[in-house]
């Protein structure tokens, strides 16, 4: 997985549940104490989610919890059992 790949993916899914909300951008840095501009930057795909801010927004939002076990688990099959 690439880092564009995660990047797109956390910008889909929180483009899809908060991009069309009023005052979305609010909304979701409330929930996970982080400031709108840096939800801004994710939505508009400047960056992407660190560790902590990952998992904060993986326990707001199960789809993008699916989404990124999913990415997980396309990079076990590609990579050759030890």
């Amino acid at each position: 997985m690439t880092s564009a790949v995660y990047r797109d993916t956390v910008r889909g899914v929180l483009v899809r549940q908060y991009g069309q909300m009023r005052n979305g951008t609010k909304v979701l840095a409330g929930r996970i104490d982080t400031s709108p501009r840096t939800v801004r930057n994710w939505l508009d795909g400047v960056s992407a989610p660190r560790g902590e801010e990952l998992m904060k927004l993986m326990m707001e939002c199960d789809e993008l919890r699916d989404e990124i076990f999913r990415l997980v688990d396309e990079g076990k099959q590609q990579c050759p059992n030890e």
